[in-house]
């Protein structure tokens, strides 16, 4: 059975030269710590990659808990050469691409929306795919995965195809209000634009 914590990125991973955990960092920690004495998971994986923590300056929470707990510990996300691989292309990138060629005169507002749609229909099921192939054995045995929140959705949806069970613990630790009504406005937005599916 998979696990599934949603969190915002910023509560998952913890600045190297920070001396405390934020408020959303705290909020993770605790839940990662219940789950695991709730489930005694066989490993605990996450929607992270030590290149993009490097580049970040960060270390991960996720992976500092599963090692004080002495439980196997993933990441789960592609690094830049596997995602050149997958001819994956995330939401800023194609959003810059848009800016610099727009030529339908859409403002940078619908720009934004139309960029985030293209990539939650296009883009997001590459990359939960890359996941679930490292995520082998969730499906025999205990096992937490933490993902950004604006994946649950589509993330279970694939569980479900693949008929893995799982159980969402938690979900938007450390999503601002902000952010989760500019993820509801991409949705909308690709539901009045189901075009941008295709490629």
């Amino acid at each position: 059975m998979l696990h599934i914590i949603g969190v915002a990125h910023h509560a998952q991973s913890r600045r190297l030269l920070a001396t405390e955990e934020t408020e959303s960092q705290q909020a993770f920690t605790r839940s990662l710590n219940q789950t695991i004495q709730d489930v005694h998971p066989a490993f605990v994986a996450e929607e992270d990659s030590e290149e993009a923590l490097a580049e970040r300056h960060a270390a991960s929470i996720t992976k500092r808990i599963a090692d004080a707990s002495r439980i196997n510990h993933r990441f789960c996300d592609p690094n830049r050469a596997q995602r050149a691989a997958l001819h994956y292309l995330d939401g800023q990138t194609i959003e810059v691409r848009m800016q610099m060629g727009d030529d339908e005169g859409l403002t940078d507002a619908e720009i934004h929306l139309k960029a985030r749609a293209i990539e939650l229909a296009r883009y997001f099921p590459i990359r939960e795919r890359f996941w679930l192939e490292h995520l082998d054995g969730c499906s025999d045995q205990n096992s937490i995965f933490v993902c950004g929140d604006a994946h649950i959705e589509t993330f279970t949806g694939l569980l479900d195809r693949e008929r893995i069970p799982y159980i969402i613990v938690e979900r938007g630790i450390g999503v601002a209000p902000e952010a989760r009504d500019d993820f509801a406005r991409i949705v909308e937005y690709l539901g009045a634009h189901p075009e941008l599916r295709n490629g």
